[in-house]
């Protein structure tokens, strides 16, 4: 039963880390679009991808 907890609990953090990996990492990735969006001129479409994120 011991193990069993273990095994439950060990998957339970490695999941919770990833989702919140994951968020930042799509976070991240939209802001450099978002900020290429702008240096090409973009703005209404940067301004939508920043609402997005936000």
């Amino acid at each position: 039963m011991k193990y069993i907890y273990r095994t439950c609990y060990t998957g339970g953090v490695f999941f919770a880390g990833w989702l919140f990996n994951f968020f930042f990492d799509i976070q991240f990735a939209a802001g450099m679009v978002a900020g290429w969006f702008l240096k090409q001129g973009y703005d209404d479409i940067a301004g939508l991808i920043q609402d997005l994120v936000n």
